[in-house]
């Protein structure tokens, strides 16, 4: 039986015990034991239906109403209906199911896997698929692209491309009548199509314009998954050759400029800048024109959904471009903005942005325009915090806390932090819930990481912190491995006191104004577009060797040396905290708002 472990405690304090080492079958086991759940006692009634997931309250209670009582769930709520059939045999629960199949076939036709399983559903499902019964049944056209996989499997192809059309055409009459409500409801399509080929699932932007894909960027753009968006804004510039228009007809256009402040914030956020701006110093300058008259009105202030913090930290991602016309293009026109805007409100919007940038430009040279402007010294940025050893370590020891979330990706992830950690000589422990790993000691200081076993869920998660309460340890480190989707559970996480958080996920830095509310003081590094496992892994690990090594984080060196290693691409959307405009850009603003 292996000796249990001791970190560092204080003294007179009872020394602090770590759970038994994992063994190594253990290690590379396809996930971690998971904590046995307390006996219950059965249902005696069926209550899973046949695609193996848990019936709804209306089933249970249709299951105890007898025959009436399905008749009504299959009238009001036929989706439940159909998708718990197999609870319900005989003839009168099939007559319900014909009947419901004529008003609602698209809920017939999502649940024909499950339908099938029954007597008689067979029959149902191709009832259903009635080419005249499915256009009646369109509604708004999301029903066709909800259910778009069954159609694909079980319809003749010529009646599958005329419904299609005949759906594309519903999706964008009803998107042109309620832009706002159907927005979110394509957006919610998209992300659930994650995992879906491209080109089924942008399948139902075919029939839009360039106006209406500009509106769906602008109504949902930040909410959405950092694929999506990046989708939506390839059609678009498609859309936009096709009409042979570019970017500057719809900043211009009518039905569009009342969005294009949205539509920027949206897209430069979303680390498209350059896709938005082009290779044109002429048109991009033009195009810088348009859109500070739409960012920065004269009412600033007054002004409805305007974010300030929000357009600094746009504005100065919009001039953070490699292609060096373009970026003095736009360093001019910003420049040539301030000095215009005399003492308009939105001034200090744009000094802060043209200071932000200006700290940035790392030894590349502005234009001459812009340097005249002195924005550093007349918006000075905010002091960002600094990570000492005394906000890093206590008594030698830093302690992370490092989420992790029962769905494929987490379970790789986790099993890559496992692996990666045991190959560096770190110690692994577990206990029912979560494993901790403890660095080699390396002059005098150790790094804890406290993570979650994917799959232990709340009671995993309530059990590291009763752990952690119990050794006295409290994170200094808070690192989210996880899909954006899961980032509300990992917010829970920070404290007042955390120094540093770490959003591994895509489109973290849309999280920085929520991170700093709850720790106002920690520097954060977030992706500002698509966040991949195998960057965090090589990331995170430079990072434990600075801390190990310097007992602090200097990020020119983390920088440096992450540049040297990691060969990914994709590492450009990972914002070092010192030079993320919005972290910047919400910690200036908040401090010219205190005085």
């Amino acid at each position: 039986m292996c000796a249990a472990a001791t970190i560092g405690s204080t003294a007179g304090a009872a020394p602090q015990t770590l759970p038994a080492p994992l063994h190594s079958a253990e290690l590379f086991a396809p996930d971690l034991p998971k904590p046995q759940a307390p006996d219950v006692r059965p249902v005696e009634i069926p209550s899973t239906c046949a695609d193996h997931e848990p019936a709804g309250q209306a089933v249970l209670e249709a299951l105890f109403g007898g025959e009436e009582a399905f008749a009504e769930l299959a009238r009001r709520t036929p989706a439940e209906a159909f998708r718990c059939s197999s609870l319900f045999p005989g003839e009168a629960a099939l007559a319900a199911l014909r009947e419901a199949a004529s008003v609602a076939p698209f809920d017939a036709v999502g649940a024909a896997d499950q339908l099938t399983t029954r007597p008689g559903g067979g029959e149902i499902v191709a009832r259903a698929l009635d080419l005249g019964l499915l256009t009646r049944a369109l509604g708004d056209g999301m029903p066709f692209y909800e259910t778009r996989h069954e159609l694909r499997k079980r319809l003749p192809k010529p009646d599958l491309r005329v419904l299609e059309i005949q759906a594309s055409k519903t999706l964008a009459a009803s998107l042109a009548r309620n832009p706002a409500a159907m927005a979110v409801k394509i957006g919610a399509l998209l992300d659930d199509m994650v995992d879906d080929p491209l080109t089924d699932r942008f399948r139902i932007t075919t029939a839009l314009s360039s106006e209406e894909l500009l509106g769906l960027i602008a109504r949902i753009g930040p909410q959405l998954y950092t694929s999506s968006l990046d989708g939506l804004v390839d059609i678009l510039r498609i859309q936009l050759k096709q009409e042979r228009r570019g970017f500057l007809d719809l900043a211009r256009g009518e039905r569009t400029r009342p969005l294009w402040a949205d539509f920027f914030v949206a897209t430069v956020g979303g680390g498209r800048a350059a896709s938005l701006f082009g290779t044109n110093p002429a048109t991009a300058r033009d195009l810088m024109h348009e859109s500070l008259q739409a960012l920065l009105p004269a009412d600033l202030p007054k002004a409805p959904g305007i974010d300030s913090a929000v357009v600094i930290g746009a504005l100065a991602d919009a001039m953070d471009l490699d292609n060096r016309p373009v970026r003095a293009a736009l360093e001019d026109e910003l420049a040539a903005w301030y000095r215009r805007a005399g003492d308009l409100p939105a001034r200090n919007v744009a000094g802060l942005a043209g200071s932000v940038h200006a700290m940035r430009l790392s030894g590349r040279a502005a234009t001459p325009a812009f340097d005249a402007e002195q924005f550093l010294q007349r918006h000075p940025p905010a002091i960002l915090p600094v990570l000492t050893g005394q906000r890093l370590f206590r008594n030698g020891v830093n302690v992370q806390r490092m989420t992790f979330y029962d769905d494929p990706d987490g379970r790789a992830s986790f099993r890559g932090f496992l692996k990666q950690h045991r190959a560096q000589g770190w110690a692994l422990h577990s206990q029912s819930g979560f494993a901790v790993a403890v660095s080699p000691d390396r002059h005098g200081r150790r790094i804890v990481i406290v993570a979650d076993v994917p799959g232990a869920g709340d009671a995993g998660r309530a059990a590291a912190w009763d752990w952690m309460a119990r050794e006295g340890l409290t994170p200094s480190i808070v690192i989210h491995r996880g899909h954006s989707y899961h980032e509300d559970a990992t917010m829970t996480e920070i404290a007042p006191a955390t120094a540093l958080v770490f959003w591994g996920s895509c489109g973290g830095h849309t999280r920085l104004r929520a991170t700093l509310e709850r720790a106002p003081d920690a520097l954060v590094l977030a992706t500002q577009n698509i966040g991949v496992s195998t960057v965090n892994e090589a990331l995170l690990g430079i990072i434990e060797e600075r801390l190990l090594a310097d007992g602090t984080i200097d990020w020119d060196a983390v920088w440096k040396e992450a540049q040297g290693r990691i060969r990914d691409r994709r590492f450009a959307s990972y914002k070092r905290p010192d030079q993320d405009s919005a972290n910047l850009a919400f910690r200036a603003w908040r401090d010219l708002a205190a005085h």
